[in-house]
């Protein structure tokens, strides 16, 4: 993921979320063991009235999961898939797999669009800032009003600024 993942859901969070789930689903939520999830998986959660967490919290929660990597090298066909309590509950399709084959080019190319547009942005203002001159070689000086003006202009407020350009 070219972002920070943790946009989503704060690693302190993601842990909190965790433990109250491998507590009360310890078959499936184990640290160091990872399991492809039954689909429809979050509506067991949201139907579980003992959880305190939001439907969003979960959401993010499982779509951090989901994103690791060892969950995503799980995730080929014919591989079980399991429900809250360890059992199994469906196998990964041929459509699964593909359809995250089609995610993943997604998000890489998101990614390098993101990337590019950067670059682009950064040639930009590189660029502008190199044609327009430097403030260092303009230099303010403060004019005394009573002093003969040479700029054919009258004064304003009784004080005459004049910019000089060292480059010239």
């Amino acid at each position: 993921m070219g972002r920070n993942k943790w946009y989503l859901l704060s690693p302190e969070n993601y842990n909190k979320v965790f433990d109250v789930l491998s507590q009360r689903y310890p078959k499936f939520f184990m640290r160091g063991k990872v399991f492809i999830f039954k689909k429809g998986i979050h509506r067991d959660i949201f139907n579980d009235e003992e959880l305190k967490f939001s439907k969003t919290i979960i959401r993010k929660f499982l779509r951090l999961y989901a994103e690791q990597k060892e969950y995503v090298k799980l995730h080929i066909e014919n591989t079980v898939r399991y429900d809250l309590e360890g059992n199994e509950a469906g196998i990964v399709t041929k459509e699964d797999v593909e359809s995250l084959a089609k995610t993943q080019e997604e998000i890489k190319n998101q990614i390098a669009l993101r990337k590019s547009k950067k670059l682009e942005q950064k040639k930009y203002y590189k660029h502008n800032k190199e044609s327009k001159p430097n403030n260092q070689d303009n230099k303010l000086e403060l004019v005394d009003a009573n002093a003969v003006n040479t700029n054919d202009d009258k004064p304003k407020l009784g004080i005459n600024f004049k910019v000089e350009n060292k480059n010239e």
